[in-house]
């Protein structure tokens, strides 16, 4: 693993890409990315991220 390409990031990248090869996830799947320390104070923030919200929650 090259040390400019941030280890965890790159991994990820590797695994989505290798999932769309073997046609695990379709070729239009999205790949998002999440920095979880932006979350460290706001976990719930994060969990509206990952499953969504209800316009009126906040």
């Amino acid at each position: 693993m090259r040390a400019d390409r941030g280890g965890k990031s790159y991994t990820a990248e590797l695994i989505y890409k290798c999932c769309v090869e073997n046609e695990v996830l379709p070729p239009h799947a999205p790949f998002i990315s999440f920095n979880c320390a932006q979350y460290a104070n706001n976990p719930e923030l994060l969990s509206s991220n990952l499953f969504g919200y209800i316009f009126t929650c906040f």
